[in-house]
């Protein structure tokens, strides 16, 4: 946890530019809720209104359904940083940019309780569009697609759990606008 603290410390650090007419925003990913997990985001829009960067922490527990092997469990918890840049008007509408995560993974052989630790790096691109309701609330549906840089197969108690040098995420997160 020292370390996640430390990692989103520095973000949010990056994100403070020197134009005083950027923007503040705080989102959240209401389906990490919904798997037992967490999601906090801050953002901040960049000086010329159609770049964002953002730093959060997120944390779930993967549903057996997206499990390549169901004997395993997956407790997920991590940091992110993204970059976006906004196809139409200020910060609205169609993005696309890039998503890197670091995220420290709790496997779990549930017939033996046997479990393992994994640190994982994922870097790739993603795309979303932004849909304003009023002056500060938004919903922003996106989808990531990531290449992790050391995965590599679990084996616990001569189970193997293959894990895939791509990953694909789609989710939806709210915000808020300051």
């Amino acid at each position: 946890m020292r370390l996640q603290t430390m990692l989103t410390a520095v973000a949010l650090l990056v994100l403070v530019p020197a134009a005083a007419r950027a923007q503040w925003e705080i989102e959240a990913d209401p389906i990490a809720y919904a798997l037992g997990g967490f999601s906090a985001h801050v953002a901040r829009e960049l000086p010329d209104g159609r770049n964002r960067l953002q730093a959060g922490v997120f944390g779930a527990d993967v549903p057996d359904a997206f499990m390549s092997d169901d004997a395993f469990s997956d407790r997920s918890r991590g940091v992110t940083l993204k970059f976006d840049h906004f196809f139409g008007k200020r910060t609205a509408g169609f993005f696309a940019g890039i998503d890197g995560d670091y995220s420290r993974e709790h496997y779990e052989l549930k017939a033996t309780g046997d479990t393992t630790d994994r640190n994982l790096f994922g870097l790739g691109p993603r795309v979303g569009y932004r849909f304003e309701i009023g002056q500060h609330l938004y919903v922003s549906p996106w989808f990531s697609a990531a290449y992790q840089f050391n995965v590599h197969d679990v084996e616990l108690s001569g189970e193997r759990l293959d894990q895939k040098k791509y990953s694909m995420f789609a989710t939806v997160h709210a915000g808020w606008r300051f």
